[in-house]
């Protein structure tokens, strides 16, 4: 078993953040936008049927939730970040080690190791500065780019994408259609 990769990342309030919007969930943001279409939709009924200031509430409705919701990753990153401080007094830091079978996230705060197989992995996003690895629980495990110890971000992003291709499962209780079945 050869080590791969080796990076040190420190899960800072911008990392948090990043990581936070990367997982932003699209049932969430559309039920925000179907609210505020309603909202607005009845403010313009209310000013039709002769109501003009029946127009206000619903656009001043639909403004909050839309900011509400553009704020959320940003409140969910700051308690986060808080409750690392309280914590330890710092931010945490992992040292992430990739293998041919599978990666080992140390926690260098805690002192907590966990091995994790590549068959977890559902989705590999990236940004400017972060490679996430959104596992099968929701978990996030961030890759900094400019913090590689062995190899670089480049043969990375090749290695774990060609890894991470194999683990989008069909559900065993829904069979393949065939030409027939049409």
């Amino acid at each position: 078993m050869e080590l791969r990769f080796e990076n040190c990342c420190t899960l800072t309030k911008e990392a948090l953040l990043a990581m936070n919007r990367k997982n932003r969930n699209p049932v969430f943001t559309a039920a925000v936008v179907v609210l505020c279409a309603a909202y607005l939709v009845n403010g313009v009924r209310a000013a039709m049927a002769g109501y003009p200031t029946g127009l206000i509430a619903p656009i001043a409705c639909a403004v909050v939730l839309g900011v509400f919701a553009y704020f959320l990753p940003n409140l969910q990153a700051w308690f986060e970040y808080r409750k690392n401080l309280a914590a330890f007094g710092r931010d945490a830091r992992c040292i992430t080690k990739f293998y041919d079978d599978r990666f080992v996230v140390e926690n260098l705060t805690t002192g907590k190791e966990a091995s994790i197989p590549y068959a977890r992995i559902r989705k590999v996003a990236e940004d400017e500065r972060y490679v996430f690895l959104l596992l099968d629980t929701r978990i996030i495990s961030p890759v900094d780019k400019s913090d590689f110890i062995n190899g670089s971000a480049e043969d990375f992003a090749e290695f774990i994408k060609a890894k991470a291709v194999n683990t989008v499962r069909r559900r065993a209780d829904k069979p393949e259609r065939t030409l027939e079945d049409r």
